[in-house]
């Protein structure tokens, strides 16, 4: 994610974008292992390590390269909504900075941990995964974004975030 990057006319919280790229990696990281969780609790109750599962625990890392875009969107979505935080004095000794890093870990953990159940997002990782990147990286990256986009009923134009009309 680039710093100058706009996702919505006030998207201008230069802070928490560095904050939001300066996690990325960990997070991303956090991302796959959710999604490893997720699928082993919906597809392996049991805890079975069967060749497919340790097979998908050696190569999950290789859908980090289907999440690096779609975390600059989450990182977007949570800007979106937290447009008004900029401001905000800190009465509790914090920086900014310290109080956007937990802020935005502990929403990014949550959203995570519900977006990782979603099929539309899971089974792409997984896909891509155990074929090592060798399918159609363009078509599951896109398909894992309108997944999320779709759950926070959010649309994106000329890469421009905007909110449904109900």
């Amino acid at each position: 994610m680039l710093i100058e990057d706009k996702y919505f006319p006030q998207d201008k919280n230069y802070l928490l974008k560095s904050v939001q790229a300066f996690s990325k990696e960990i997070l991303l990281d956090h991302w796959l292992q959710q999604i490893l969780a997720s699928y082993s609790l919906q597809h392996n109750p049991m805890g079975l390590e069967d060749d497919f599962i340790l097979d998908l625990k050696k190569k999950i890392s290789f859908g980090k390269a289907l999440l690096e875009d779609n975390y600059d969107i989450l990182a977007a979505v949570y800007r979106y909504n937290h447009a008004d935080n900029q401001l905000e004095i800190m009465w509790d000794g914090r920086s900014h900075m310290e109080a956007y890093d937990t802020d935005w870990k502990a929403m990014y953990t949550d959203w995570v941990q519900n977006l990782s159940f979603l099929k539309d997002i899971q089974r792409p990782i997984i896909k891509y995964a155990v074929s090592e990147g060798g399918v159609n990286h363009t078509f599951l990256r896109q398909s894992i974004r309108r997944a999320i986009l779709s759950h926070f009923d959010l649309r994106m134009r000329s890469q421009m975030l905007y909110r449904v009309s109900a």
